[in-house]
């Protein structure tokens, strides 16, 4: 059976003045957005959950309040908000072979999961995405057919790859991190190499 890592060490910037805690504590119907996420994972299926947290363990406490019944839930720290890849590095030792990655302020995970589902078998790796009528304020994926080519950020209004926005689920193999310390190892030579210009 599959793990899956929710990220809530992030500043939450985009979320001001609202960002003294992470978006995903803010509460809806009576519970916190990150419950309706857990809540969800738990009714797709999943029964590990890893949540990376920042050294504030402001989501840990919150959580402390619910009870899952069949989630087992192991919380982890990263020390600095350096990024979702960071973050999930910290998950590494903790998962399956194959594992899904959310955002934690994700509404409707037990849909998005329930579909991804039905393809991530027989995948290596899976992105979640959906249509928008407003792509500029958005992460955007650039397809060729149904191949992701890269999600686009800060995009100008009328430049955007297409509609598609990432919604922050992924379903991803362990080599994954492979890929992260080569693409890590990479970008700090190329920044050494550039103070050097």
């Amino acid at each position: 059976m599959y793990s899956a890592v929710l990220l809530t060490g992030r500043e939450s910037s985009r979320f001001w003045p609202l960002n003294q805690r992470h978006k995903s504590l803010f509460y809806l119907m009576g519970k916190p957005i990150i419950w309706w996420n857990l809540k969800g994972i738990e009714k797709a299926g999943i029964r590990k959950v890893i949540v990376v947290q920042s050294l504030k363990r402001d989501v840990e406490e919150e959580l402390k309040k619910f009870k899952f019944q069949k989630l087992k839930i192991k919380y982890l720290l990263q020390k600095k908000a350096l990024g979702m890849g960071n973050a999930l590095w910290q998950a590494r030792d903790f998962l399956e072979k194959k594992f899904f990655l959310l955002n934690a302020d994700i509404l409707d995970s037990e849909s998005i999961l329930k579909e991804m589902l039905k393809v991530a078998r027989k995948s290596k790796a899976v992105l979640a995405g959906q249509k928008t009528k407003t792509p500029w304020l958005f992460g955007i994926i650039k397809l060729r057919g149904k191949k992701v080519l890269e999600i686009v950020e800060k995009l100008k209004k009328g430049r955007e790859p297409s509609k598609v926005k990432a919604v922050g689920v992924y379903f991803l193999e362990k080599s994954f991190f492979e890929i992260y310390q080569k693409v890590k190892k990479i970008s700090m030579i190329l920044k050494i190499f550039s103070r050097n210009i």
